[in-house]
C-alpha cells in the first residue's frame, strides 16, 4: 500500500502540473527555478517532473540530467547529458558534462569508460577547480570498483594530499581505511586457502602413508599365516619321521642283536668244522672217512644256512 505521504505529493504534482499546463504565461525561468529548489530539498523525482516541462533549455537540461542522476535513472541522465551537448556544446552548462557523464557510466557499470572521461576531464583542470579534486575520486571509485586497489588507494591518497579541503576528503579517507582492510582480508583469505590446500595435501600423503601401512600390514599377515602353514607341517612331519625313526630304530637294534647270535652260531660252525677238517681232532678220529665227510657236510649245511638267515636280517635291517 502507498504511503499517504506519498499519495500527497503526487497528487500535489498532478495538480502543480496541470496549474503549469494551463497557465501558458509562466517562464521556463520560473520552472527551472522551481525544479532546482526541488532539487535541492532532495526531491529528484518532482525536480524531474518540473524541469521537464521547462523544455530544451541549456539550464534546463542540466538540472534536470542532475536530478534524473540523483534519482537513479541513470540511462536517462545520459540521454538527457547527449541533448545538452548537442544544444550547448561550448556553453556554461555543458562544462562540467564529462564530470556528470562519468559518474552515470560508473553507476551503471562502464568503469572502464568512466574512467578514461574522468581522467581527462580531471587533467585539464587547473588545482585550483573543486571538480578536479571530485573527478579524481570518482577515478578513485572506478579503479575500486575494478578490484584495482593498488591504483584506487594513489587516486583517493591524492584528493587527500592535494585537496585538503575537498568536499570529497573524507570520503576518500573512508575508502582508503577500506582498501587496507580489504587487503587484510585478502591476505588472511590466501593464508587461509594455502593452509586449507596444505592440509588437504598433508592429509592426502598422511592417507597414502596409512593406505601403505595397510597394504604391508596386511602383507605381513599373510606372510606369517604361511609360516604359521609351514611351520605346522614341519612339525607334523618332523613327528611322523621321529615315530618312523623310533620304530626302525627298534627293529635294527633287534637286527643287530639277531645278527649277533648269528656271528656267534657261525663261528662255533666254523670251529667245528676246522676240527673237522683238522688231522687229529679226537672227536673225530673215531669216524671213518665217510662218516667224516657226511659229518663235514652237515656243518657246511649249518653254515649256509646261517648265512643265509644272517643276509636276510642284514636286508631286513637296511629296510
Amino acid at each position: 500500500m502507498m504511503p499517504k505521504k506519498r499519495i500527497l505529493i503526487l497528487i500535489f504534482l498532478a495538480g502543480f502540473t496541470f496549474s503549469y499546463a494551463q497557465n501558458r504565461s509562466t517562464s521556463p525561468e520560473e520552472l527551472i527555478k522551481t525544479g532546482v529548489s526541488f532539487y535541492g530539498e532532495g526531491r529528484f523525482s518532482e525536480a524531474v517532473t518540473i524541469l521537464q516541462l521547462a523544455g530544451p533549455v541549456p539550464e534546463a537540461l542540466y538540472w534536470l540530467s542532475l536530478a534524473e542522476l540523483a534519482s537513479g535513472s541513470y540511462n536517462e541522465a545520459l540521454s538527457t547529458l547527449d541533448k545538452l551537448g548537442k544544444i550547448d556544446s561550448a556553453g556554461q552548462w555543458s562544462a562540467d558534462l564529462p564530470y556528470h557523464r562519468g559518474r552515470c557510466l560508473y553507476y551503471l557499470g562502464r568503469n572502464e569508460e568512466a574512467l578514461i572521461i574522468l581522467g581527462n576531464y580531471a587533467e585539464k583542470l587547473d588545482n585550483s577547480n573543486p571538480r578536479k579534486s571530485a573527478a579524481y575520486y570518482w577515478v578513485g571509485e572506478c579503479l575500486f570498483a575494478m578490484g584495482r586497489l593498488d591504483d584506487a588507494a594513489g587516486a583517493f591518497s591524492m584528493v587527500m594530499d592535494k585537496f585538503p579541503y575537498s568536499i570529497k576528503y573524507e570520503a576518500s579517507s573512508y575508502r582508503i581505511n577500506l582498501i587496507i582492510q580489504k587487503k587484510v582480508e585478502e591476505e588472511l583469505l590466501t593464508i587461509l586457502k594455502w593452509s586449507h590446500e596444505e592440509s588437504l595435501r598433508s592429509l592426502g600423503e598422511y592417507q597414502e602413508r596409512e593406505k601403505s601401512y595397510d597394504q604391508a600390514i596386511i602383507a605381513y599377515q599373510q606372510r606369517i599365516s604361511e609360516l604359521l602353514a609351514e611351520t605346522g607341517t614341519v612339525e607334523a612331519a618332523t613327528a611322523e619321521n621321529a615315530v618312523v625313526t623310533d620304530t626302525y630304530r627298534s627293529r635294527l637294534v633287534a637286527a643287530e642283536r639277531r645278527i649277533a647270535a648269528l656271528e656267534a652260531s657261525l663261528a662255533e660252525a666254523n670251529a667245528a668244522l676246522a676240527k673237522v677238517n683238522g688231522a687229529g681232532a679226537p672227536e673225530f678220529q673215531h669216524y671213518s672217512n665217510t662218516e667224516r665227510s657226511l659229518r663235514v657236510l652237515e656243518l657246511q649245511a649249518a653254515i649256509l644256512e646261517l648265512s643265509d638267515a644272517l643276509n636276510k636280517k642284514l636286508n631286513e635291517g637296511g629296510r
